[in-house]
């Protein structure tokens, strides 16, 4: 399958490119919390960057991932997670870090999305959307989805796709009041 202009020139975009074209601000305040807000292309991510946002994946989906048809596959699924092509939008805690400044301050969300065609579309695919369990509700989710909404048209995405376990049926509700639908949901899933 050739990949198209759009799709080819979205994955040249760099981060902060990205960033401008969404208007994603360096700090955030939600319900009287202040975030930082970061977006990284996947190279970019340091060690630590890696295992916090593994670690909240890990902790988000792990019980809903393994009775799945998908099962858990942690090396495929990092595989998958830090793929080149991989954009994030990280949302941390207000903090300044470790003093060594190398360590990040704590991952409270993150959204994992990649420029693709999916059945001859251009689409920005979300592969994870995660918010740490007490930030749930905060309005964190609802930001990262306009941002990735902004984005994919920018990049001239024909639409943002994700894919959603039909066990997750908190993320299914999510979704569905932020106007995504059901376009297919795989039996096994």
């Amino acid at each position: 399958m050739r990949i198209s202009k759009a799709v080819k020139r979205a994955n040249k975009a760099s981060a902060v490119d990205i960033a401008a074209a969404a208007a994603i601000p360096s700090t955030l305040s939600v319900k009287d919390q202040t975030f930082h807000v970061r977006v990284k292309v996947s190279s970019a991510l340091i060690d630590s960057e890696k295992v916090h946002i593994w670690n909240l994946y890990e902790v988000n989906m792990r019980a809903l991932v393994e009775p799945s048809s998908f099962g858990w596959d942690p090396p495929e699924k990092r595989e998958e997670l830090f793929h080149n092509d991989a954009r994030f939008i990280l949302v941390y805690l207000d903090d300044p870090g470790s003093p060594d400044g190398k360590s990040p301050p704590p991952l409270i969300a993150f959204s994992m999305f990649r420029f693709e065609q999916e059945e001859g579309d251009d689409v920005l695919y979300c592969y994870e959307l995660q918010v740490s369990a007490p930030f749930r509700g905060s309005g964190l989710g609802r930001f990262i989805v306009e941002k990735l909404i902004t984005i994919g048209k920018h990049w001239g995405m024909d639409k943002v796709m994700l894919t959603v376990l039909k066990s997750n049926t908190a993320a299914r509700r999510f979704y569905a009041r932020n106007g995504y639908v059901s376009v297919h949901v795989p039996c096994s899933f």
